[in-house]
């Protein structure tokens, strides 16, 4: 059984989910998401594993302080949960931004990290949505990121391949946390400070440092993202040999939850290899 719990890390009351026994995996959301986007995933994936899927500092019902909410602090923050909760490695899987932070952490902190699972993540090239684009601007940012019920409809029409899985309960869910005090702010500043007009930033463009890990990675993508492009992906199987790759056809920007059944069966397959 999965249950909710809740620890400070680096003095930030975090939530998350635990369920199941053996070696750790984390899971990572994206940007203005909660662990909600995991919900198919946490109990298949806890028959193999010990499942922490977390809400990230600024989402979720996890604490929303005035941080800077740049990189090197996510990835403090993963150090941190990992030392609150005594796990001294784990795998990781990361979503959008969550797999840019799941990929940063094994770069900065590889003795930490044993299998990587990036599913279509930042990261792994310049070209971004354009409204996230726009909202790296003053003002505009502030006027584009105003959540509301129609709002998010929208934006999930953007993330989902298939337009009926934007349904009314995941419309409410997103919508509380984007509207809970302190979202906004954390969204525009993790915006701000990793993409430009031009897309993001040079710095946070990982590809090198993903040829150069140790660890194995699995890819998983959907080939109809309008949020990050396939070609980011495929990009990155060819520069990194130790690198897995599963495009899903038919499929957006949360592969894990739009084709559950198949990424679990994946992301498994990948985790419990010898």
């Amino acid at each position: 059984m999965a249950e909710h719990r809740f620890v400070t890390v680096n003095g930030i009351r975090t939530h998350y989910v635990a369920a199941g026994k053996g070696e750790p995996l984390l899971l990572l959301h994206g940007l203005g998401a909660s662990l909600m986007a995991w919900g198919l995933n946490i109990e298949p994936l806890s028959q193999e594993f010990s499942v922490y899927a977390i809400d990230i500092p600024g989402h979720g019902d996890s604490e929303k302080p005035d941080l800077d909410y740049q990189m090197p602090t996510a990835v403090n923050f993963v150090r941190g949960f990992m030392d609150a909760l005594g796990l001294e490695r784990a795998s990781i899987a990361g979503s959008s931004m969550g797999g840019m932070i799941a990929l940063s952490t094994a770069v900065e902190y590889p003795e930490l990290v044993n299998r990587l699972v990036l599913v279509d993540a930042a990261g792994l090239g310049r070209e971004v949505a354009w409204f996230l684009r726009a909202m790296s601007l003053p003002l505009v940012g502030e006027l584009i990121e105003n959540p509301s019920p129609q709002n998010t409809r929208v934006l999930l029409k953007r993330i989902f391949y298939n337009p009926s899985l934007v349904q009314e309960s995941l419309i409410r869910e997103i919508y509380r946390t984007r509207f809970m005090p302190g979202s906004k702010r954390a969204v525009l500043r993790i915006i701000r400070g990793a993409i430009g007009l031009r897309g993001l930033h040079s710095k946070w463009i990982m590809t090198n440092e993903l040829e150069q890990l140790n660890s194995p990675v699995l890819i998983v993508w959907g080939a109809q993202d309008r949020i990050l492009p396939v070609s980011h992906a495929t990009n990155a199987a060819r520069i990194a040999p130790q690198v897995s790759l599963s495009i899903f056809d038919e499929c957006g920007h949360w592969p894990q939850m739009e084709r559950g059944n198949e990424f679990n069966r994946v992301a498994l397959d990948f985790l419990t290899e010898e």
